[in-house]
């Protein structure tokens, strides 16, 4: 009775790990962990009821007068566990990604064909039970279908347990939960065998020690879960992630012939009308995509038969597949289509450029005089604030003159103000096109000028002006205005008359005074203190 007890422990134990696994059965591998861990449970659940009904068949009575019920029921859950197995592991390690009812098939043909046999009479017993009967001295050795299956059993967890180890060794990240599932796997493949091949004590009787493993490889596999996550964290496929990668990805060999390519990168190409058959260059495919024998970093694609539509802009990254000594084998390149961000990109820039346009606008209107088109006063003081350090620095003279229209208020009375400006305009004209181009001309208000003349000493900053005053004396503004007109000027040069911009205004300011004192029509350096 202690055995039967142990058969009914185990049988709760791999119930509450099929239950555990159907509870997380949104896992894509768990589904085939709770029909494992369910067959399990099956069988030791019946295997129990069939040690009860051996010693004790008025507790456990004979079903349907058939003495082999339990028997036989207890090899319905024996017949789904290579299955299931062999269905967990190829999603696990990502050899199978969806399980479809063609591989269900596939694996079902043999546990199917002795599942029939099994509850049959007559020939199918023979064939399966062979000269078996429970209760009696005889040793279950099973017939031709009975090896079959276990031979089938046996293929079908050792290529399970191949992959896992293979899985396991190239997947180090899961390398721990994977080889706690095959050590629990092992334990039962153990027992079942010494359980087959009839290796345990006489003493022990003819039991089927299967079952015990069964709660070892529950154990491991609660230390699994509980350390591992198993169920929780589990492995996804890097076959899963080619196909379902948004970008475009191509695979070729280091000739550069394509070898495969995913979903998306089949999807883009063929709307490109490029194609993209198996061992094809891709240098014949995507010339455009090639500089010097190296990818380029963008690929430009015209859409086919659209030639208005904006071409796609592909972002292309190539990586080398290289094997463990280190040897190019081949290449990915990934494509992402970056057409919409490109068009967010060349937006913003344009935008950034009528900003700044805008701003190079503003500023100019800041530092202009509206009517003359000069530089005005707050233009005129960040010049000096930069050019009179410079004259220092570099120990060169900067001329600085400051003109005056003369008598210009009785042309405002006797002309009108429109003439008054467009004798400004003359000016300033006259300025901007009798000066250097790294000299700078303002207008300081009403009808007061200002040249700035860099490099240049008061002798020939004197020059420039005086050639800039018989110039607008000789204008003729014609029947409408006044003629001879002139101006007045003051100059003061950096550094003989000052060092700062303060100064400088009241040397030029001074000299203009005496120029207005001496009559007029003039220019005047100031003198030297």
């Amino acid at each position: 009775m202690l055995f039967v007890a142990a058969l009914f422990v185990s049988c709760l134990v791999t119930l509450g790990m099929m239950v555990f696994a159907w509870q997380r059965r949104d896992v894509r591998t768990a589904p085939a962990i709770a029909v494992l861990m369910g067959g399990l449970s099956w069988w030791t659940f019946c295997y129990a009821l069939l040690i009860l009904h051996i010693r004790h068949p008025d507790v456990v009575p004979t079903l349907f007068n058939d003495p082999l019920f339990w028997f036989r029921l207890m090899f319905v859950g024996v017949s789904v566990l290579p299955a299931a197995l062999i269905i967990f592991v190829l999603q696990y390690t990502g050899y199978r990604q969806r399980i479809g009812l063609r591989l269900i098939g596939l694996v079902a043909v043999i546990p199917t064909l002795c599942m029939i046999a099994n509850f049959t009479e007559g020939f199918g017993h023979q064939w399966f039970m062979g000269d078996f009967e429970p209760g009696g001295e005889s040793v279950f050795k099973g017939g031709p279908a009975f090896w079959l299956h276990t031979l089938y059993s046996y293929i079908v967890m050792f290529i399970a347990y191949f992959l896992l180890i293979r899985f396991a060794i190239q997947n180090p990240q899961y390398r721990r939960q994977a080889l706690l599932f095959l050590a629990g796997n092992m334990v039962v493949l153990i027992l079942n065998v010494v359980t087959i091949m009839q290796w345990m004590p006489e003493s022990w009787g003819k039991l089927d020690l299967s079952p015990f493993g069964f709660v070892v490889a529950s154990m491991i596999m609660a230390l699994n879960i509980r350390r591992e996550g198993f169920l929780d964290l589990m492995p996804v496929a890097r076959s899963l992630v080619f196909e379902r990668m948004a970008d475009g990805v191509l695979v070729t060999d280091t000739r550069g012939r394509l070898l495969d390519q995913n979903p998306a990168a089949q999807a883009l190409f063929t709307r490109a009308g490029v194609d993209m058959s198996r061992g094809r260059l891709l240098q014949e495919a995507l010339p455009g995509m090639f500089q010097g024998g190296r990818p380029a970093e963008e690929l430009t694609l015209q859409p086919p038969g659209d030639e208005a539509r904006r071409p796609w802009q592909l972002n292309v990254r190539r990586t080398e597949l290289r094997n463990r000594r280190s040897q190019v084998k081949g290449y990915v390149y990934g494509f992402r289509d970056v057409t919409e961000l490109k068009e967010v990109e060349d937006s913003l820039r344009q935008q950034l450029a009528d900003n700044e346009a805008l701003r190079r606008a503003l500023k100019e209107e800041s530092i202009r005089d509206p009517l003359t088109g000069l530089y005005n006063r707050r233009w005129l003081d960040e010049v000096l604030e930069q050019e009179i350090p410079r004259a220092l620095r570099e120990q060169q003279p900067l001329s600085f003159c400051v003109m005056d229209l003369d008598h210009f208020k009785q042309v405002n009375d006797n002309w009108g103000h429109d003439v008054g400006d467009r004798i400004l305009v003359a000016l300033a004209r006259l300025l901007t096109e009798g000066s250097r181009k790294h000299d700078v001309a303002a207008r300081f208000g009403g009808e007061e000028f200002v040249l700035v003349l860099p490099g240049l000493d008061a002798t020939r900053g004197r020059e420039v002006v005086e050639r800039l005053l018989k110039a607008f004396s000789e204008l003729d503004f014609g029947a409408g205005g006044p003629d001879n007109l002139t101006f007045s000027a003051g100059l003061a040069v950096v550094p003989d008359h000052a060092s700062d911009r303060e100064n400088l205004f009241k040397m030029a300011d001074r000299a203009l005074y005496r120029a207005k004192e001496a009559g007029r029509n003039r220019v005047v350096v100031q003198d030297i203190a």
